[in-house]
């Protein structure tokens, strides 16, 4: 009996003598271009950012280009839009592409030129209707006592239909859902005005939200494009029960795209999409649209996206049926934080009614 102790414990140690952490040999990429540039009709939305590569293992992040010569040639004629570097790495054009023309981006670095594929501009993008309904879902929520039970959520479905033509039928949106509250330091009193105004983002920024006639059956539009669903509920977004919702900002930036870039967005979704098994897309097989004219072989990372660009911007209050109800659309486009909040100057003995607070000049009631 001793002996066969003796010879499992001699097993043990050896099996946990050979165990050593295995690092696999990675082929070096440090060094290659990568081009992340959106240009549209509005300078506020346009980037170029220009990284180059880093070793696999390596933790610092990826290296700036600077001093690059950027430009926007259209094709046909002899216009061409220069760039500046605005700060390291990042380039600005100094004027905006027209829709319809069809432009490709040259990038020159030393003695290396690198040029995108040529892609048409989109005409500006139009829903062609908006509209809400009213919907009620069930989910299923474990109590403390680990049962199941059942609640209705109501909420507010928002949809758009767009238009399919030969000239737009690929779209890309972003949906952000502004949450304005107001905070009184006594609720129960009878004060008109409240001591703090604020308001928090939230968007859903794992995938990118597409639209094309792959994704639907009708031939000339995209009918109820599913953009976001609003609780009735205000403490499904206030983090404390001591706020009251003052309604919601819906803020839609509506992109005109080319096929390829709804392509190449659809490729970059089922990456992020990837659930870890072995017939997951890899990143190198999505390609860009960049190549390296000088250097036919060099590798580029990246895309160029020219796209139409237009905001639609919508108030909603909600309160569940038959309480109040209040949808309009809002056609005034000024720059919102994401989050803040404004107090009121504290109460004192000598001032014991400090001035009354105004909310900012975008707030909507």
């Amino acid at each position: 009996m001793r002996k066969e102790l003796i010879y499992i414990l001699f097993l043990v140690v050896l099996a946990v003598s050979c165990e050593e952490y295995y690092y696999p040999v990675m082929d070096t990429v440090s060094g290659h271009l990568v081009v992340e540039a959106q240009i549209t009709n509005d300078i506020s939305k346009n980037t170029i950012h220009l990284t180059k590569t880093r070793n696999f293992y390596d933790k610092l992040p990826p290296l700036e280009v600077t001093g690059a010569a950027v430009s926007l040639i259209e094709i046909g004629s002899k216009v061409v839009i220069r760039g500046y570097e605005s700060s390291s790495g990042h380039y600005v054009l100094d004027s905006l592409p027209v829709s319809g023309k069809t432009y490709y981006l040259r990038i020159n670095i030393q003695n290396e030129t690198f040029e995108s594929m040529a892609v048409t501009m989109p005409p500006v993008p139009t829903f062609k209707k908006f509209y809400t309904e009213y919907l009620v879902k069930t989910v299923f929520v474990n109590t403390p006592n680990n049962d199941l039970q059942t609640f209705d959520y109501p909420g507010r479905e928002l949809y758009a239909d767009m238009p399919l033509t030969s000239a737009l039928s690929h779209y890309r949106l972003k949906v952000r859902n502004l949450v304005e509250w107001s905070w009184y330091s006594n609720p129960s009193g009878k004060s008109l005005y409240p001591d703090a105004y604020g308001w928090t983002t939230f968007t859903d920024n794992q995938q990118f939200k597409l639209a094309g006639p792959a994704d639907f059956n009708q031939s000339s539009v995209i009918e109820k494009y599913n953009l976001l669903t609003l609780s009735y509920i205000p403490f499904t977004y206030l983090f404390s029960d001591s706020l009251t919702s003052c309604g919601h900002i819906v803020m839609i930036d509506l992109y005109g795209t080319s096929k390829e870039s709804y392509d190449f967005h659809q490729q970059m979704n089922s990456q992020f999409g990837a659930s870890g098994s072995l017939f997951d897309p890899v990143q190198t097989q999505i390609k860009g649209n960049m190549l390296c004219t000088t250097t036919p072989s060099e590798i580029v990372y990246g895309y160029f996206d020219l796209n139409s660009f237009r905001q639609y911007r919508y108030y909603f209050y909600l309160n569940p049926p038959p309480g109040r109800y209040v949808e309009r659309e809002i056609f005034r486009y000024p720059v919102i934080p994401s989050a803040g909040k404004i107090f009121a100057v504290p109460k004192t003995f000598e001032e014991p009614n400090p001035p009354i607070i105004k909310p900012p000049d975008w707030w909507e009631e």
